[in-house]
């Protein structure tokens, strides 16, 4: 219909200021009768780039997640990449396809927030000629977005020993390194005061299973604070505490690692660290930006937080 190249063609698509007025304006006049769109993957694979960033993630099953999420997705698009999202069932064989499959996909980088990876694990990764962003785990050899954790939480500690509480630990069945790295943490912080710590109930990833636990056995543990990574959690401890008419938070306080906005709709309210999900999942997808321009960094952003009574 315009009776030109297809390389003229192409030079007037793509923006290539090498074309006349008049003939650029046949081009799209015809694009136009013809209802034409470009084949987003023809033309990636002909400029032999793609447009397109992996997401690894645990199941989407808790919110911390799915702001995470929000927020890499949204970064992604600001940054013109579509993202590819990967859930994994926390198995070292699952894990593993899934970083073939993401990498046999050609994608620009890859963002990895899966707490049940290993340090060893995420520093396998370092081999593969692509740019990637761990979330939440602070390694030497790869680019992370993280948080500073320990001086929260030794002050946390401290002022609990200092009010005389006995801590525990609810300790969630298969999670993975955040949760060890905070129970470090507080051993960490026990040892400074002069104390061991050992209290971890372990329990099943479960808010029924945990509250009907807690329930039988805190009228046996008096004046304490219980940590959890998780506020469904510690919402259901909370909860056992309050049925039984126990003093919260004179007597028995609450906190979870991680809040979502069910720490601030519980009353009385769970104590937490205002750790923002979704500006560490858009944290990250800026530093894989980075790395994409320039993949012989390595980039370590570490966000600030507080703790939030």
């Amino acid at each position: 219909l315009a009776s030109v190249s297809l390389a003229t063609a192409s030079r007037v698509i793509n923006g290539i200021d090498k074309v006349s007025l008049d003939t650029k304006q046949r081009v799209l006049d015809a694009i136009k009768q013809l209802n034409y769109k470009p084949n987003s993957i023809a033309v990636e694979l002909a400029s032999k780039r793609n447009a397109n960033v992996a997401i690894i993630v645990p199941e989407i099953n808790y919110t911390y997640i799915s702001n995470v999420i929000s927020g890499l997705m949204e970064e992604a698009n600001e940054h013109g990449y579509d993202c590819l999202i990967f859930t994994t069932k926390g198995s070292k064989k699952d894990i593993s396809n899934t970083i073939s499959k993401v990498l046999s996909l050609r994608v620009n980088g890859v963002i990895i927030f899966n707490d049940s990876l290993t340090e060893e694990e995420l520093e396998e990764l370092v081999h593969f000629d692509v740019p990637v962003v761990t979330l939440g785990t602070d390694l030497k050899t790869i680019s992370s977005v993280s948080w500073h954790y320990k001086t929260e939480i030794t002050n946390l500690v401290s002022s609990a020993l200092q009010r005389n509480k006995e801590i525990y630990f609810l300790s969630v069945e298969g999670s993975g390194t955040i949760e060890q790295r905070v129970i470090k943490g507080i051993k960490e912080a026990f040892v400074q005061n002069g104390k061991e710590f050992n209290n971890i109930i372990e329990l099943k990833d479960s808010y029924k299973e945990t509250y009907n636990k807690i329930k039988e056995i805190i009228p046996n543990l008096p004046n304490c604070l219980f940590i959890s990574t998780r506020d469904s959690i510690a919402l259901a401890a909370l909860n056992a505490a309050l049925d039984l008419n126990l003093s919260v938070p004179n007597d028995y306080e609450f906190m979870a690692m991680i809040g979502t906005k069910y720490s601030e709709l519980s009353r009385p309210k769970l104590s937490s660290f205002s750790i923002d999900m979704k500006t560490l999942g858009k944290q990250g997808m800026n530093v894989l930006a980075k790395l994409i321009d320039d993949n012989k960094q390595i980039i370590t952003e570490k966000l600030a937080f507080e703790y939030v009574k």
